[in-house]
């Protein structure tokens, strides 16, 4: 489940295809979540999500760069299920007591078309480091209204595959999976110039 958080950081590079300068841009935490889902059991899944701290990102289409800064919330999991939760926050796995954030870096490695499909980094969770890649299954930018608000937001969902075990939370392993199903969905907005 410690791998999803790492996903949510790679979302954060959002390119706009438009500037020959680098362009920054803020996660929006109210819509920006790491989705994870691991089997249960060998026959269901249990699905989850974490929430943002802070995070942001630079992007340069022009140069086909952009680099991300995410920090995660492992205090903020929820699965539907309270008691489940409580265990998961628990020191027997994230341990949020010890290890109150996450962290990830990273840059994007593939554009198609002016924006980044592929992401690779550094995720920091439950005190250890590791590489992690993501793969863009969606993902646009465009001048967006909300009511009475306009700005220029990038995002879409990022997936990857890791091991839970790899970041020590290797607990249950005859009971949940440790291969950990992570699905980040970002909303960024390009910071005022």
């Amino acid at each position: 489940m410690t791998k999803f958080l790492v996903f949510l950081g790679l979302l954060v590079i959002l390119p706009n295809g438009q500037g020959a300068a680098a362009e920054r841009y803020r996660l929006d935490p109210d819509h920006t979540f790491a989705h994870f889902a691991v089997v249960h059991t060998g026959i269901s899944s249990v699905r989850g999500r974490m929430s943002i701290m802070k995070g942001s990102a630079t992007l340069d289409a022009g140069q086909q760069s952009a680099q991300v800064e995410v920090e995660l919330d492992p205090g903020s999991i929820d699965t539907g299920v309270k008691r489940l939760d409580a265990a998961l926050v628990d020191e027997m796995f994230f341990d949020v007591a010890r290890y109150k954030g996450a962290r990830f870096s990273g840059r994007a490695v593939k554009f198609s078309d002016g924006v980044p499909v592929e992401f690779e980094g550094e995720l920091t969770l439950h005190g250890k480091t590791r590489p992690v890649h993501l793969s863009a299954e969606r993902f646009a930018c465009r001048q967006v209204k909300i009511l009475v608000l306009e700005r220029f937001v990038c995002g879409g969902d990022l997936s990857a595959v890791l091991m839970r075990s790899d970041f020590g939370l290797d607990k249950y392993l005859s009971m949940v999976s440790d291969e950990v199903r992570l699905t980040i969905s970002v909303e960024a907005i390009r910071e005022d110039r």
